[in-house]
């Protein structure tokens, strides 16, 4: 989302959203010198609050939702989503205290906070800084617009650092690309791509990366990061996860995405499968009972129970550096198994052997990817 904040110094109103790396900022608007602090903090609050209630249409489309039935969820983010085309209008004729004090105000967010916006506006009156922030409210709705499409240009580019519950197939073809140049992964998928698409590409790798890595080495596919732990420590819990779920059918896209749910929904204070729960808690029990009746300290380790194994506060970026450092897991285990020659030349160096492996997993790989790329759905963009 945007942040706007007052610079005192200037008497300007400023933009600013992260990148994948970096943020940055634009002045927005000069602000009249009528205006008091509290004026000018009331209205980079509201459109701090406008551009998060537009970014969530796009984190939390209507399109991820169980149903979009009357009064539902989905049918809720759906009507929001379409306040989108009004939200200029709110801004220039918000609505206002009548003459007895009463306020109307929207249950929408979105149609809300662009009240609020307006009615900042409305107090400061100010043509010129209600034109400047029109403009810049405009190009918002654009950004959020343009990163629904796929295309993460210019302003869009904020949604990098967003965890969105459905996968962009644009953005997944591109990751998806990114990794057939480089199996392993490099920083284009942190700084270019909607973390949640990437993932469903990395996901899609690692398990060509694992089934390769299981028939050199006999290690079960759902196995092979756990294994590579032993080689070099690395976050399995997550890519194991992943594998086990795409092992008995689920697509990529719909593990990458429910499991992201999941963790969304643990941020915003929910438990996102109550089975699951009960099930963790007695198992929890159980252990306590078998191996920490009377130490303390096993005891709180085994009743610290993990609602998901991602990180709540950035679960799409979270799952993407794990679904990557499980591609490197396979690739560990690869060098352990693979094959030295009986008489090695000795005018071959250990790095051009290691040389030679690496070539050996990314072309297995980027076959077996190739091969299964009917996981992606992404047949229709190969043609």
């Amino acid at each position: 989302m945007t942040w706007y904040a007052i610079d005192e110094s200037r008497s300007e109103l400023m933009a600013s959203w992260e990148t994948g790396y970096g943020a940055v900022a634009t002045r927005v608007a000069t602000l009249p010198a009528g205006a008091t602090s509290r004026q000018r903090m009331a209205l980079a609050a509201e459109l701090s609050r406008l551009s998060e209630a537009l970014w969530r249409c796009y984190t939390h489309p209507a399109s991820a939702a169980d149903s979009l039935e009357l009064n539902s969820e989905g049918w809720r983010r759906e009507r929001t989503r379409n306040q989108f085309a009004s939200v200029t209008g709110h801004i220039s004729k918000p609505n206002l205290p009548d003459g007895d004090g009463m306020l109307v105000v929207s249950y929408d967010p979105v149609e809300e906070y662009a009240h609020r916006v307006g009615r900042c506006l409305h107090a400061a009156a100010d043509t010129d800084l209600t034109a400047a922030v029109i403009t810049d409210v405009q190009a918002e709705i654009a950004a959020v617009e343009g990163a629904e499409l796929g295309d993460l240009s210019g302003r869009s580019i904020q949604a990098v650092q967003l965890t969105r519950q459905d996968a962009s197939p644009v953005q997944v073809a591109a990751a998806n690309q990114i990794l057939t140049d480089n199996p392993l992964g490099a920083g284009e998928l942190f700084l270019h791509l909607d973390p949640t698409s990437a993932c469903v590409a990395a996901a899609h790798w690692l398990q060509a990366a694992a089934e390769v890595t299981s028939e050199l080495s006999g290690t079960a596919v759902t196995e092979i990061v756990m294994e590579a732990d032993d080689i070099e420590a690395l976050p399995h819990a997550t890519p194991t996860a992943v594998l086990e779920l795409m092992e008995i059918g689920l697509s990529p896209t719909h593990v990458v995405t429910s499991m992201i749910r999941d963790a969304m929904a643990v941020a915003e204070g929910t438990a996102p499968d109550i089975d699951d729960l009960r099930d963790k808690i007695e198992e929890a029990d159980e252990n306590v009972e078998r191996y920490a009746a009377d130490d303390p300290e096993a005891h709180a380790e085994f009743t610290t129970i993990r609602l998901t194994t991602l990180d709540p506060r950035r679960p799409a970026r979270d799952m993407l550096e794990d679904l990557l450092d499980g591609i490197r897991g396979c690739w560990l285990v690869y060098h352990e198994y693979a094959e030295q020659p009986a008489d090695p030349q000795d005018d071959v160096t250990d790095d051009e052997r290691d040389d030679e492996i690496d070539t050996a997993f990314n072309n297995e790989v980027r076959a077996r990817a190739f091969a299964d790329r009917h996981r992606l759905n992404l047949e229709g963009r190969d043609r």
